[in-house]
């Protein structure tokens, strides 16, 4: 690893996938001088040529900088780099910026890692494309102690300069990040679903897109609808009782089974709400349901 002596910030990032290389790019594009280091050698000469330093190991990425942003696959593939280059004994006096998706088991684990090596920890999660980073669109995720997110604000300021603090809670990123891909996950899984229907029924995918957009203005109203009621515990109310969203959902198995298309995902949501007429739920709003799903309703 070459040595640079600068006056702009330092930090170092390890794992160059497509988020990890975003990250690194625009911290550079920000200004800040940028040490790399990935198992793959082709992605951090890539981002040496953009002006990042290269390093030969992450024990190097380690040594360059006192923070260091960790953007790999999976925290098993973390652990691993950590045993593979016997890095635990590197983390002292080094702040983790942690924006590797896990459970809440592989962030609690990894935390007590890092502070019992006397090490600081950021713990993260990035809710936007690599594209969207030092842009209004850009969006993280952030956990850890005031004096530590203090310390990172310079770094995190240039991905994302409206970065959300979700408190000391580690984890909070976690537990936000998947909720929002619930939200996301479910709503694209419908979509393409409705896709497959209409082509397999001969309508013109051109007039799903064009109805299916006149519907986002819809969308938006009932969702934040469904989540005030869920906090403010008014899940009685209802123009459309779940009775008539599971009635309707029985119509569209129908279709979809009279044109021979997969029911997978249908009949995953009319088991929901079967659950919730078992629970005495029929006549309540469509929000009632997060008693199904929260096991804290049993309580």
């Amino acid at each position: 690893m070459s040595n640079q002596h600068t006056s702009t910030p330092g930090v170092s990032v390890i794992g160059l996938g497509a988020m990890g290389s975003g990250i690194a790019r625009t911290l550079i594009e920000g200004g800040c001088t940028v040490s790399v280091w990935n198992r793959s050698r082709a992605k951090v000469d890539a981002l040496v040529a953009t002006g990042a330093i290269g390093c030969n190991n992450p024990g190097d990425a380690l040594n360059a900088n006192s923070h260091v942003i960790v953007c790999v696959s999976d925290y098993a593939v973390w652990q691993q780099i950590i045993q593979e280059h016997s890095l635990a004994s590197r983390f002292e006096d080094t702040c983790i910026i942690q924006l590797t998706t896990g459970t809440i088991d592989d962030v609690q684990t990894h935390a007590s890692l890092i502070h019992d090596n006397g090490g600081r920890l950021v713990e993260g999660a990035v809710m936007c494309y690599p594209r969207n980073l030092g842009t209004d669109e850009a969006a993280l995720l952030l956990s850890g102690a005031p004096d530590v997110l203090d310390e990172c604000a310079h770094i995190l300021s240039a991905l994302d300069a409206n970065w959300t603090s979700l408190g000391e809670d580690i984890n909070q990123p976690s537990v936000l990040s998947r909720s929002l891909m619930s939200g996301l996950t479910g709503a694209l899984m419908g979509l393409v679903n409705g896709a497959a229907i209409c082509r397999a029924g001969g309508v013109p995918l051109d007039v799903f897109m064009k109805f299916n957009e006149g519907t986002n203005s819809i969308l938006l109203a009932e969702q934040r609808r469904l989540i005030e009621a869920i906090r403010d515990g008014r899940t009685e109310e209802n123009e459309a009782s779940i009775k008539a969203w599971r009635e309707g959902n029985q119509a569209l198995n129908s279709v979809a089974a009279s044109l021979g298309t997969d029911l997978t995902l249908q009949n995953a949501i009319q088991a929901v709400f079967q659950e919730g007429r078992r629970r005495g739920l029929d006549e309540h709003d469509l929000s009632a349901l997060v008693d199904v799903f929260d096991p804290a309703s049993d309580r």
